[in-house]
């Protein structure tokens, strides 16, 4: 996206009070999860080293993955705002409780759960954030600018949270990162209740229904494709490496480099910066044939860096190495996810991004467990060698599998890619979701004369001018025309409702049509889920 496409749609979003607000609500979120995730195993770590931190960080994540099925529900049975507020609110009482418990030295199991509940409860807030959206959205512009700016956000705090922690612990302790991310939460509760989100159609309020479907069938979809199934392995395995890094930073920071208590935060937010330098170095991926050696580049950086942390003669070079290693590990996110969008069938591809999702959260949960393992069995720097080599000898052996993946495919076409870019209602979409779009693009033809759409019809395609002229209607009086590079139908699919215009072949036209699926999953980031929202687009 061009600057200037950039800077107009975050002013869209910048206008939309209610968009402030959650927006600055998810950076409160974010930015408090990281950093009470760090403290928490900082202090574990202080009481009963690795043993205590690794067991901590299972028993913080095991409640997340019993929780976590709930948060896609939870938006579709209360209003949304105030399903964000119960979310933030449930972290705030467990994080000032776990704050207060530290300051008066309560027995440290009663922080821990403290600690669980609240990461339980934020498992409820992504899936919420990211359906409340298209219901304070005034237009699609606005809504894909909040769906980028929301995982800009994410990004960021990976950073943040850990090196504000690593500053509070070295001054104040554990117990103050939790009192100030409590009341940072308290102040998300009030961004997020006065928000007004527009009633959800009746449509939505079904989907709810359907959102524990079928998830035996992204299972039966792996086996169909054994190439996705040793993407999702991967995924999994690099999940393990990031739980074994969450303790290991810890024992790295503290035991080995005699760093202080912000050692480990300064230590995660590094892996941090390396993921923002890598996910800009992606875009040389942009219209590859072939993904997978991104992948095995990204293996190998990530890999070879976490190996040389063991020979780190310094906190310096530590940092260096784990920016490094960051860095390498956002080209494996970035090429297999694409690849896995390019290799799965749509119908199912949700459900195997869920199965990804469940995987990590499983992984994540393996690392920490092993990690004071590795630590009792290898030392701390002997631990990081181990993590090195995880994902470079997995993706040797997997490495046939891969390669056939990328033989097998499909490939965007870049002119139907270039086609959408250029439509200023898709401008600030992500190139993946550029590509996913192009697949399902239906080329339509009508004759001059031709009615293509009738006031007052159901919406059920939005449409694309490739080559014509159409003449658009309202109430039987000429109102516009539309040429090539132009759209029309997307009002209908955004406010669920009939069709407000006709539109009239003026010459004769061919068309490249998205259905109401596909569309709205672009626009909203979640098909089916969306609001009446008004626009600034001419009805049709």
């Amino acid at each position: 996206m061009a600057f200037a496409d950039s800077t107009r749609a975050l002013r869209a979003v910048g206008r939309s009070g209610g968009m402030r607000r959650v927006l600055a609500a998810f950076l409160v979120f974010n930015v408090a999860e990281w950093s009470t995730w760090v403290a928490m195993l900082v202090f574990a770590f202080q009481r009963g080293g690795a043993t205590e931190t690794g067991i901590v960080a299972v028993v913080q994540l095991a409640p997340a993955i019993v929780v976590a099925p709930l948060g896609s529900v939870v938006g579709d049975r209360i209003a949304r705002n105030r399903a964000l507020g119960f979310a933030y609110g449930a972290m705030a009482v467990a994080m000032l409780g776990a704050g207060i418990a530290l300051q008066l030295h309560v027995p440290a199991p009663f922080v821990y759960a403290m600690g669980a509940v609240s990461n339980a409860a934020l498992t409820l807030v992504r899936p919420v954030h990211n359906s409340i959206l298209p219901q304070l959205s005034d237009t699609p512009d606005e809504l894909t600018a909040a769906n980028s700016l929301s995982s800009t956000i994410e990004g960021l705090s990976v950073f943040l949270g850990p090196v504000v922690t690593g500053a509070l612990l070295a001054t104040n302790g554990a117990g103050a990162v939790f009192l100030i991310s409590g009341a940072s939460m308290v102040a998300a509760v009030l961004l997020a209740l006065p928000v007004r989100p527009r009633a959800p159609s009746p449509e939505l309020q079904e989907a709810g229904d359907e959102v524990t479907g079928d998830a035996f069938e992204g299972f039966r979809e792996l086996r169909r494709e054994p190439g996705a199934a040793v993407l999702l392995g991967l995924v999994g395995a690099q999940a393990i490496v990031v739980g074994l890094l969450d303790v290991l930073a810890v024992v790295l920071a503290i035991e080995v480099l005699g760093m202080s208590a912000a050692g480990p935060g300064i230590l995660t937010g590094s892996l941090g910066i390396g993921g923002l330098l890598g996910a800009a170095a992606t875009v040389t991926l942009v219209g590859r044939r072939k993904l997978v050696p991104a992948i095995g580049f990204g293996v190998l950086v990530s890999g070879i860096a976490l190996a040389l942390v063991a020979l780190a003669p310094g906190a310096g070079a530590a940092i260096l190495l784990l920016v490094a290693s960051g860095t390498g590990r956002a080209f494996v996110d970035v090429a297999g996810r694409t690849l896995l969008q390019r290799t799965v069938k749509d119908e199912v591809l949700a459900r195997v991004f869920g199965l990804q999702e469940g995987m990590l959260m499983l992984g994540l949960t393996i690392g920490s467990a092993l990690s004071p393992v590795l630590v009792a069995w290898l030392g701390g720097r002997g631990a990081f060698v181990v993590a090195g080599a995880i994902l470079p000898l997995l993706a040797l052996l997997a490495w046939p599998r891969l390669r056939g993946v990328d033989r097998k495919a499909i490939l965007p076409d870049a002119a139907r890619v270039e086609l959408l870019r250029a439509l200023e209602i898709f401008r600030p979409l992500a190139q993946p979701v550029l590509e996913r779009l192009s697949w399902h693009l239906i080329p339509v033809a009508a004759a001059d004369g031709e009615v293509i759409i009738r006031q007052g019809d159901p919406g059920d395609l939005f449409y694309v001018i490739e080559a014509g002229t159409v003449d658009i209607h309202i109430d039987g009086q000429l109102v516009a025309s539309r040429g090539v590079g132009e759209f029309f139908g997307e009002i209908a699919l955004l406010r669920d409702i009939p069709r407000t215009a006709t539109v009239v072949a003026a010459t004769p036209v061919t068309l490249l049509a998205l259905e109401r699926g596909e569309f709205l999953a672009a626009v909203t980031g979640s098909p089916g889920r969306h609001g009446t929202a008004t626009s600034s687009f001419e009805p049709v």
